[in-house]
């Protein structure tokens, strides 16, 4: 029995080392309760073994490999607004961007215009940006959530975007690339 438990013991002890903690960018979206699950338009949810197979099958482009390799998880929740009464998800919106300021995360944008609203904000650790977290709503049409954790290249966050038919993140402010 010995025999058995002993190297049982040590693996056990060695794989609970390896789990990852969750990544401080990692925004959870269940426990905010924005929208209806089971109304949802649009949802995405990438994480682990997923995004290692995107970043392995996107090896002609080893910098969208990389990309996606540093990455934790990708969550995006699209509600549709037509017919619901918008004031009830606009307070939920409301609620989350008071969440992410009150755990350390910074708004990089915030628009209002015309009744519509987009926020963009960033988490930061170490000077390394950990995670970024897009709100929108758009009165009459849909409101929507985007949470991207993991080590983020601002540079390639459009990229991200376009391959991944999220227009939200085009509104991302990014750097130019140093040459």
């Amino acid at each position: 029995m010995r025999k058995i438990l002993i190297p049982l013991i040590l693996f056990l002890a060695a794989a609970t080392g390896l789990a990852q903690p969750p990544s401080p960018g990692l925004v959870p979206l269940d426990e905010l309760n924005l929208f209806p699950r089971d109304e949802l338009s649009v949802e995405v949810n990438l994480a682990g073994g997923m995004l290692h197979l995107i970043a392995a099958a996107a090896k002609d482009d080893p910098d969208f490999s990389a990309v996606v390799a540093g990455l934790q998880s990708i969550n995006v929740q699209v509600f549709p607004l037509k017919g619901v009464k918008a004031e009830s998800i606009k307070s939920k919106i409301d609620h989350a961007v008071h969440w992410l300021e009150s755990r350390g995360w910074k708004a990089n944008v915030r628009v209002r215009d015309q009744g519509q609203e987009t926020f963009i904000y960033m988490k930061e650790q170490g000077g390394k940006i950990v995670g970024l977290t897009v709100l929108t709503f758009k009165p009459g049409e849909e409101a929507a959530v985007i949470n991207i954790a993991g080590r983020i290249d601002p540079a390639q966050l459009g990229r991200l975007g376009h391959t991944l038919d999220l227009p939200q993140l085009e509104k991302v402010p990014v750097k130019p690339p140093k040459k």
